[in-house]
């Protein structure tokens, strides 16, 4: 490997961890409490060091975000590949969302106190990556549709109810302590939702 891309490697991967400690700081005490200087000493580098990455706490906090959202993404993605029948792929789709986010809890937490620092950025990325999701689940219920899979319904009406009622159980199973887990609640939007649009 040359030097150059061993350097590369060797900051991506300084970066990476960074975001990981971080993360879990963030999570754990929210934006106000937490120190720059204490992710740093966790990481077992200066201050500078962290700031050389990311040049304030708030493009910390934000890519902490984006990094999430990212892996969220690529985990489906990687989930769904290779999986041609378009109810499969959708059923694939929502348990992929509830795995993810039953091993990453904290992104969850992130988001709340994100939001509650960064109202308008927090929208716009939300927004970033719900309209794509929207259009990767409203494409999949198209084609269940045309495949005579699913009934003849409102593709949009029905792909913004799907999505409200998963973003709903995240959050009432978060901030509510359910005992059920997101898999166990994964399984029962399938059958509740899913399996009444079939033919």
């Amino acid at each position: 490997m040359k030097r150059k891309e061993l350097i590369k490697e060797i900051k991506e991967r300084r970066r990476r961890e960074i975001l990981t400690v971080a993360s879990d700081i963030f999570a754990r005490k929210g934006y106000h409490l937490t120190d720059v200087e204490v992710i740093a000493d966790k990481l077992g580098v200066g201050k500078g060091t962290i700031y050389r990455y990311f040049p304030s706490k708030e493009k910390l906090f934000t890519a902490v975000m984006e990094q999430m959202m990212h892996q969220l993404a690529e985990e489906i993605a990687a989930n769904a590949d290779g999986i041609d029948n378009p109810l499969e792929r959708l059923k694939t789709v929502i348990r992929s969302h509830m795995d993810f986010f039953s091993r990453n809890l904290n992104l969850l937490e992130i988001f709340v106190h994100y939001r509650s620092e960064y109202r308008e950025h927090s929208k716009f990325l939300y927004m970033k990556y719900y309209g794509r999701g929207l259009a990767k689940v409203e494409s999949l219920i198209q084609r269940c549709i045309d495949q005579k899979l699913m009934k003849n319904i409102p593709v949009r009406a029905a792909t913004n109810l799907l999505i409200d009622v998963f973003y709903g159980i995240l959050f009432t199973t978060f901030l509510g302590g359910n005992k059920q887990s997101f898999k166990e609640k994964g399984k029962y939007l399938e059958e509740v939702f899913i399996n009444n649009l079939l033919l």
